[in-house]
């Protein structure tokens, strides 16, 4: 499931760019704010998945193109990663608020300007304290008595803990950890909107990762923490 996903992943990409003129023609009657240039096509529902952590993503996210972005406006990873889950959170934001399930071609070109000058201003999603070592937990991989038990250690006395969710956008995570009581905890979310097809280099990859090291910064123990016998490629340390 995982490596079909990734070819599905890919060959959208690759068509998607060899039509680009095409598609900017057939898509004119509802995508004409030309910020659509920077996302990638939309995974089918069947391949919105993590077959590693067993389950469906909660969204349908947006992915960002990071080879025009950075050519359009010098980002780094670091920005484009956190641009891309800003600007999923800000598009779940509106929907759950609205009944409304599309943006107006002006509307996505304000959600993407305003988010972009946010980010480019150093507004940051992922806020962490200053810390020496954090531990990032990845909640697909354990049961929920496993994870409550996890909390219930002295381990977090030491080390900051971030939950990863391969799934659950913010707001789903944020919810979840309310509803199973954990939200006492002090977990850090790290959703399913900060994984990407590329690396840290812009270079497309086979499935969805995140560079850890380039969100938290080169300064900051990290440990990846999973249920005995299980791993996961989607976190990943240079």
């Amino acid at each position: 499931m995982r490596f079909l996903s990734c070819l599905v992943l890919l060959a959208l990409i690759s068509c998607g760019s060899a039509n680009t003129n095409k598609n900017n023609m057939d898509s004119a009657g509802y995508r004409t704010s030309g910020v659509e240039q920077y996302f990638l096509p939309e995974l089918p529902q069947w391949a919105n998945a993590s077959a590693e952590g067993g389950c469906l993503k909660s969204s349908s996210f947006i992915y960002l193109n990071f080879p025009k972005l950075k050519e359009s406006y010098q980002l780094k990873y670091q920005q484009m990663i956190e641009l891309q889950a800003q600007y999923n959170e800000r598009l779940e934001n509106y929907f759950r608020s609205t009944a409304v399930r599309f943006l107006k071609p002006m509307e996505e070109a304000s959600f993407f300007s305003n988010t972009l000058e946010q980010v480019r201003g150093g507004v940051r999603s992922m806020k962490l304290p200053p810390v020496k070592e954090i531990e990032v937990i990845w909640l697909e991989s354990f049961t929920i008595a496993e994870l409550k038990k996890l909390a219930q250690s002295e381990r977090f006395n030491e080390r900051l803990p971030v939950l990863f969710s391969s799934c659950h956008s913010k707001q789903s995570l944020t919810q979840w950890l309310a509803q199973e009581q954990l939200d006492e905890v002090g977990f850090y979310p790290l959703s399913a909107e900060w994984l990407s097809p590329y690396n840290s280099q812009g270079e497309l990859k086979a499935g969805l990762k995140i560079n850890l090291a380039e969100v938290f910064g080169p300064n900051i123990k990290i440990t990846i923490t999973a249920a005995k016998n299980k791993s996961t490629t989607e976190l990943y340390l240079p």
